[in-house]
């Protein structure tokens, strides 16, 4: 005759309806640590403290051992620190361990009576014992992994780490929903949840309530039923419980966290260490990204003012000499460049007369004649004292109507306080050709056309036109 099988704890649980089991020890009077269990229970072993003061749930807890105490929500709800079920009951084991069975989706079965779930509750408290040494170890490397994944992100720019710190903190902690705000008001979203949208505007404000609650510190809400949040972090859009975390000076800011309907649950002390570190991680390499960025910024401007004239705006000589190689590329590769050489007439005459600083204006208009009737892909530059110069990645009908409108613009006999006349030169580099002959015709031609100007004026000063010329480097 076979022995009779006794039933192992799992083959109880499922015929009772329980899916998780929590197994409580006393810490104190009012402080309850979670040693084991299954489900659930399993993998927060250790990392699970409640008090009396925060889960009110713990005052039904039945004063003597062998007490049960069940419940069955019409929804699924928080029970117990982080442990959110639809039905259950707590089973008090001895004076110091309390034992929580619950399932996340239903009641317990009809065959759940008291005695069955005592028995269930004291077959568990004599499986579990302390925290093996092993769980901690693993505890401990789940932040270590999630510190490091913060600091070896490959992002370079400050809204790319942000993004990056957010989307490890939302995996790291099984959220649907992470947000981050820095000091400065930059923003980042990453959420799989359909109530929260990456780029909602109403984010602002309920950012605004948490950081002012967290007050620099953290904040923990394991239950969003007892809040009144601003939407879209609030329960209507099925947000259930959010770790809020401020990030350390001088980045500032903070970084948010939820989980939502889609898998409701608290966060356990674990989590909220490893949202802690993640946090701090995020605030040492923001920063070092902001400083990278300002860095790369100042760099970036003086590569800019070491290319500009600071007269005029335009480009200078540096700027024309690295946009000539440019432009041998293009040439090169098949297409044409023109090149225009400009030569403001009567710049001396202005500074003997007027001063220089009416010379000074006289060349910025001349600027400004350039600006107003270039392209944005032509490079204008003054090359020095009264020379500017035009690069156009164009030929043909349309340069020599370029031409024609800044000959006409920059018309006239002479420039005079108000009025800036200039001898202009065209040549183009065509196709096998080079843009440094190009650029030295349409200096030849700019100064023939001057000469030509000049003479006109000695004998027919009214009969002056503005001087142009125009030569083809082939």
């Amino acid at each position: 005759m076979s022995a009779t099988r006794t039933p192992s704890v799992q083959d109880l649980a499922a015929e009772l309806g329980v899916v998780d089991a929590l197994l409580f020890r006393r810490l104190s009077t009012s402080t309850w640590a979670h040693l084991g269990g299954f489900g659930r229970g399993r993998g927060w072993a250790g990392v699970v403290d409640v008090t009396e003061a925060q889960d009110p749930l713990l005052a039904q807890v039945p004063l003597h051992p062998g007490g049960v105490h069940r419940f069955t929500y019409p929804e699924v709800g928080r029970v117990v620190g982080p442990y959110y079920a639809v039905g259950g009951a707590l089973v008090r084991v001895s004076h110091d361990v309390v034992v929580l069975l619950g399932n996340p989706t239903s009641a317990l079965t009809p065959v759940a009576s008291e005695h069955a779930l005592r028995q269930l509750a004291a077959a568990l408290d004599a499986s579990v014992e302390d925290v093996a040494p092993s769980k901690r170890l693993a505890d401990e490397l789940e932040v270590l992994h999630a510190v490091r994944a913060i600091t070896t992100g490959t992002a370079q720019d400050l809204v790319g780490i942000l993004q990056h710190v957010v989307d490890v903190a939302v995996e790291s902690l099984s959220c649907e929903v992470g947000l981050l705000r820095d000091g400065a008001g930059r923003t980042v979203v990453t959420s799989s949840w359909s109530g929260v949208h990456v780029g909602d505007p109403r984010v602002g404000a309920p950012l605004d309530n948490l950081e002012e609650r967290a007050a620099g510190g953290s904040l923990c809400i394991q239950d969003t039923d007892s809040e009144s949040l601003l939407a879209p972090l609030g329960r209507e859009q099925g947000v259930r419980s959010l770790l809020v975390l401020s990030i350390p000076a001088p980045v500032g800011g903070i970084l948010v966290l939820a989980h939502t309907s889609a898998a409701p649950r608290g966060f356990t002390t674990l989590c909220q260490q490893l949202g802690r570190q993640v946090a701090d991680a995020a605030g040492v390499v923001a920063h070092t990204a902001a400083l990278r960025e300002e860095l790369r910024t100042a760099v970036d401007e003086q590569a800019r003012a070491a290319r500009c004239d600071p007269l005029t705006g335009l480009g200078n000589r540096l700027a024309w000499d690295e946009s000539l190689v440019s432009a041998q590329e293009a040439v090169d590769a098949g297409r044409c460049v023109t090149v225009l050489t400009l030569d403001v007439d009567g710049l001396k005459h202005v500074n003997d007369t007027c001063g220089h600083e009416a010379g000074d204006k006289l060349l910025q208009r001349c600027a400004d004649v350039l600006r107003d009737h270039g392209r944005h892909d032509d490079v204008c530059v003054r090359l020095g004292g009264d020379e500017f110069a035009v690069l156009m990645p164009h030929a043909g009908p349309f340069a020599e109507r370029r031409l024609a409108t800044l000959s006409d613009r920059l018309g006239g006999v002479t420039s005079c306080q108000r009025t800036v006349a200039a001898s202009i030169g065209m040549a183009t580099a065509y196709p096998g050709g080079r843009v440094a002959d190009a650029a030295r015709e349409a200096d030849a031609a700019m100064y023939a056309a001057k000469r030509v100007r000049r003479a006109k004026a000695v004998k027919h000063p009214q009969d002056v036109a503005p001087a142009q010329a125009t030569a083809v480097a082939r």
